[in-house]
């Protein structure tokens, strides 16, 4: 992936917070988080936080002896997020890159990332770090959009964007968020993942 394409700072981070969350995300950080919860963790990772809507989500929801590690590649992403949460002794906000997680082995019961497995550089690589911190029997839940053509708005957006720009028409949408969908999936966004069990 091009360095252009996972970089979120200068202005990006507050436009994400203020435009993109209440427009796309929200919703989705909801389920998530619920999701997470029912699982009644005590160490959860979660790896491309952002601005930290399912932080702000999955929080409330956690029982008072888990601990929550909130990271991001993006120290810019993750200040947003860190000022937009309550004070909260169970969280740990850290820096860090799903290629290289800077935790031991088996740390964490839950490991869960919104919207974020399709910036990957190598998602092999970032599963088999995710596969190494969770504990046995843990849980990678993640969730992923469908194909653009299944988004009204991103398709309209990258074919607006196509016909202005016909020799060179950009396709970040269809690239990059919209470029792990699983074609047998229904036209919406899915929770996915895995569970690490004892071989």
């Amino acid at each position: 992936m091009a360095e252009k394409d996972k970089l979120f700072a200068g202005g990006i981070p507050e436009l994400y917070e203020r435009l993109l969350v209440p427009l796309i995300f929200e919703p989705y950080a909801a389920d998530l988080a619920e999701r997470v919860a029912r699982l009644k963790p005590l160490d959860v990772l979660e790896i491309a936080a952002g601005t930290g809507v399912v932080t702000r989500a999955l929080a409330p929801k956690l029982g008072v002896e888990a601990q929550l590690v909130v990271t991001d590649l993006n120290q810019p992403m993750l200040d947003i997020a860190h000022a937009r949460q309550h004070d909260d002794d169970r969280i740990v906000w850290q820096q860090a890159d799903a290629m290289e997680l800077p935790f031991d082995d088996e740390s964490f019961d839950v490991v869960l990332c919104q919207f974020g497995v399709m910036f990957f550089p190598g998602r092999v690589t970032a599963y088999r770090e995710t596969r190494r911190v969770l504990k046995r029997g843990g849980h990678f839940l993640f969730n992923v959009w469908d194909r653009v053509e299944a988004n009204e708005m991103a398709h309209a957006v990258t074919e607006a964007l196509a016909a202005r720009f016909p020799e060179n028409p950009p396709r970040f949408l269809a690239r990059v968020p919209h470029g792990y969908a699983d074609p047998e999936d229904s036209c919406r966004p899915r929770s996915r993942g895995f569970s690490r069990h004892q071989d």
